[in-house]
């Protein structure tokens, strides 16, 4: 019923164009013939004929008056006022209309409004005519009586040219109307003829559906899918050929059984009755009328296989049926099986793949490290500049290396949900410009521009992992600079500040030569490289891009891409940040700046391999340390037994004893470097040693293969420590004396007595709530601060000083910051007090 209503309605559309269509053609040649009776009773050129001759009578007239007289002063103004207004008529009306813009008819009437405006000045003057006006008026009148004829000829053959033009634009009406007339004949043929389609269609649509049920009773029968029809008993009433090719009975010997004794498997039957008889109770479908759903049916040989079956009911004249559409699942159902082992085959296959990249990244850092460490010591030498330019190749290469090394596992962590954090407090400003500081050679090496752009409200600390953002954003400002030939990359930082967090911006942009909209998520994939002057990407790995939005997206953020070819690109990763404290670069640079000097530490290597020791030596000696060697674990023991150290590098992967099990035995001992800082190497990635290496007491921890730079930023770490030691020394001296004053015993009593006292200030400290509390633990401070300094306990004085200052102002913030390091100051001393008087008293009794 459809297409008929569509065709009776472009039918009646049909005719209701048509008389339209004639309606309009109606009234537009109405509108003809009164425009052309118009034209015909028009005396419009009779008036613009008419002004000559009313010159001319004026003109006869003024002659006679001034020859004879006898006309009165009125009777000449009455005929120069006729003149006047039969030459207002032909300026305006139709007169005016017939001619237009015609530029001769401009020029001949220009020299009559002339003469009229004289005219009426003459008239409107005081007093009356007198013989001399009206000569003046007679001899302007007889200048431009050529004028006044020429205007009335014009006049009347612009006149005739019009009226032919109507008579002409009438007869095209007239034919064009007959036309339309012919068209609509035609189109009401048209309409006539769908008419007759649309009726011979809708008897076609008769014989369709008569056809159609009949077919519908012949898919039925030979349908690949089986299909039983049941009474509201269970009986069967209906069962087509497939179904007897699934269920291996025939028609004639099923027809009229139960389904539960012929076609169910015995151990459903009795849950197939009790749902039939709840259905019909209540009419609540749980499987009829529920869609598909998988289940076990019987052979006649009493074999069970797996269908997928779906049951639809029909009432006709109340009697309820149940049509089950069932499909035999066997063939589907072991393809499926032997899908689930290749997929057990290939998962076992990934993991072997992740241990062997997971290897092969230590086997490959381990000879990196040497290369790559003796690459940065021929650096500090005095090379020729082919040697210097062999010297940056070699790195170069040897860092592209390990940056393929560190991509692959990150892919095997991020695809293992292995990917770790390690979130600290960072200063963005002075990250954004280390960057820069790092990545602006290469742009200059091409002539380009690379600026940073730091919005004000950014200036600050941020608490997140600083270093997955600088390797994001290395390669997407090392991207931008790779890929663009000429012009400038600007990477400008901005952001939004929640209640809780920062949404910060990143916007890397270029003017190299963009990326085609089909690519622009291509880019992002593993393992994509789009070919050379295509798009950006040129690696060929193509793992750069992809592995900077994961760890994006793992971080709660995530890169944008934005680019048009031939007008560069920008690259956005927005991460949220939490928010630290307002510091700016300056005052951060300040602090490091003034707590920076020059030591020369001792430093003690426990490394395996022989040339990442050799090489990791020669760093350290050339920056001014003193070093000392150990094998292994065991060995690194042995000697940090005999001497203290300001630092220990630590291997984690060494024979007979690793670096795990050796700081763990350090921190438990009483040894001179029981506090010593340990630094812990790896070939393996970070994040898989990082809590274990935690735990085990190591204070950081380096992938090797470790640079001079990075030697650099440990030592400026630790550099408190170093501070510390010559502190100790201040220390000994100090408790020198006053053994010698007091004795071991005494000497040992006083100063256990001082830590049980700060251990129960602390504990107090602890439990302040508010500052009229704090207030009062000013003097408890102050006592005690003299007793550390008694006993020579320099960094414990300081502590105490500190809590001592903010309990003055109730500071509560400050104060909680400066308990919890006065609480660990407290431990390192009293363990290294213990120490140093049991030194004394072993070397006073040798």
């Amino acid at each position: 019923m459809t297409g008929l209503n569509r065709y009776r309605l472009v039918i009646s559309a049909g005719f209701g164009l048509l008389l339209l269509l004639l309606a309009v053609m109606v009234a537009n040649l109405a509108a003809q013939m009164r425009n052309l009776s118009l034209a015909a009773g028009d005396n419009t050129q009779w008036s613009i004929a008419q002004l000559d001759t009313e010159f001319a009578n004026l003109n006869a007239i003024l002659t006679r008056q001034l020859a004879e007289g006898g006309l009165t002063e009125n009777e000449v103004q009455l005929r120069i006022d006729i003149v006047l207004s039969r030459l207002d008529i032909v300026n305006s009306g139709r007169a005016a209309a017939i001619f237009g813009d015609s530029a001769e008819a401009t020029q001949l009437i220009a020299p009559i409004n002339a003469f009229a405006n004289a005219t009426i000045a003459l008239l409107d003057k005081p007093g009356p005519l007198v013989d001399a006006d009206m000569r003046r008026i007679q001899q302007m009148l007889r200048d431009v009586r050529l004028e006044v004829r020429g205007i009335a000829v014009l006049g009347v053959r612009l006149g005739a040219e019009q009226s032919e033009a109507r008579r002409a634009g009438f007869a095209r009406q007239l034919l064009w109307t007959g036309g339309v007339a012919i068209m609509l004949l035609f189109l009401m043929g048209i309409l006539l003829q769908l008419l007759v389609r649309l009726l011979d269609r809708a008897a076609q649509r008769d014989r369709e559906l008569l056809t159609s049920s009949r077919k519908l009773a012949s898919t039925v029968a030979a349908s690949l899918d089986a299909i039983v029809t049941s009474d509201d008993e269970g009986r069967i009433i209906g069962f087509n050929a497939a179904a007897e090719d699934v269920f291996g009975w025939r028609r004639r010997e099923i027809m009229g059984q139960r389904m539960e004794d012929t076609i169910i498997p015995h151990r459903m039957r009795k849950a197939h009755r009790d749902g039939m008889e709840r259905y019909l109770a209540t009419s609540e479908p749980h499987v009829v009328d529920s869609g598909r759903f998988e289940m076990s049916a019987l052979r006649k040989s009493g074999e069970e296989f797996p269908v997928e079956l779906n049951i639809t009911t029909t009432d006709v004249a109340g009697q309820k049926s149940f049509i089950a559409y069932v499909r035999d699942i066997s063939e589907r159902k072991i393809s499926e099986q032997i899908l689930i082992d290749a997929r057990d085959r290939a998962q076992s296959m990934d993991k072997a793949k992740t241990r062997f990249l997971t290897i092969m990244s230590h086997e490959i850092r381990t000879p990196l490290n040497g290369i790559i460490g003796v690459l940065d010591l021929l650096k500090t030498t005095a090379l020729t500049p082919q040697q210097e330019r062999y010297a940056k190749i070699a790195t170069a290469s040897s860092e592209i290396l390990l940056e393929y090394v560190n991509e692959a596992l990150d892919i095997t962590r991020i695809e293992g949900g292995a990917l770790q954090f390690s979130p600290q407090d960072f200063d963005l400003p002075q990250l954004m410009t280390s960057l820069i500081d790092v990545l602006d050679p290469l742009a200059r090496e091409k002539n380009l521009s690379l600026s940073l752009d730091v919005a004000e409200a950014m200036r600050m600390r941020f608490h997140g992992d600083n270093n997955r953002i600088r390797q994001i954003l290395t390669n997407l400002i090392g991207n931008a600079i790779k890929f663009t030939d000429t012009g400038e990359v600007k990477v400008s930082v901005t952001g939004i500040h929640g209640p809780e967090k920062t949404s910060v911006r990143f916007a890397v942009s270029d003017t190299g030569a963009g990326i085609a909209p089909d690519d622009q998520e291509h880019v992002f994939e593993d393992f994509v490289a789009l070919a050379q002057g295509v798009g950006r990407q040129r690696r060929g790995d193509g793992l750069g891009l992809s592995i900077a939005r994961r760890i994006a997206r793992e971080m709660g953020g995530d890169i944008r891409l934005e680019s048009e070819q031939g007008r560069g690109s920008v690259f956005t990763l927005v991460l949220p940040l939490d928010r630290c404290d307002r510091k700016s670069v300056t005052d951060r640079e300040a602090q490091t700046t003034s707590a920076t000097k020059a030591h020369t530490c001792s430093v003690l290597v426990a490394e395996d391999n022989d040339i990442n020791r050799r090489v990791l030596r020669d760093m350290l000696e050339r920056m001014g340390h003193r070093v000392t060697e150990a094998v292994n674990g065991e060995d690194c023991l042995r000697k940090a037994a005999l001497d203290r150290f300001d630092l220990i590098i630590m291997d984690i992967s060494m024979p007979v004893m690793d670096g795990i099990k050796a700081t763990r035995a350090l921190r438990k001992g009483d040894g001179p470097n029981a506090d010593t800082q340990i630094v812990g190497l790896t070939a393996h990635g970070r994040e898989e040693y990082r809590e274990t290496a935690e735990r085990a007491g190591m204070n950081r921890f380096h992938t090797k293969p470790i640079r001079l730079d990075a030697l650099r930023t440990i030592f400026s770490d630790v550099e408190g420590d170093v501070q510390g030691a010559a502190q100790d020394d201040q220390c000994d001296d100090v408790l020198s004396e006053l053994i010698d004053v007091l004795g071991f015993e005494k000497v040992r009593q006083t100063g256990h007595r001082f830590f049980d006292e700060l251990h129960v200030f602390v504990e107090g400290a602890d439990a302040v709530e508010d500052a009229s509390d704090l207030r009062a633990l000013r003097d408890a401070a102050h006592k005690l601060t003299g007793a550390a300094a008694l006993l020579g306990l320099v960094q414990v004085e300081a502590r105490l000083a500190a809590v001592e200052a903010r309990a003055e102002v109730g500071d509560m913030t400050a104060h909680t910051a400066c308990l919890a390091a006065l609480r660990e100051t407290a431990e390192a001393a009293r363990r290294a007090f213990d120490r140093r008087v049991a030194q004394a008293e072993t070397a006073a009794d040798t």
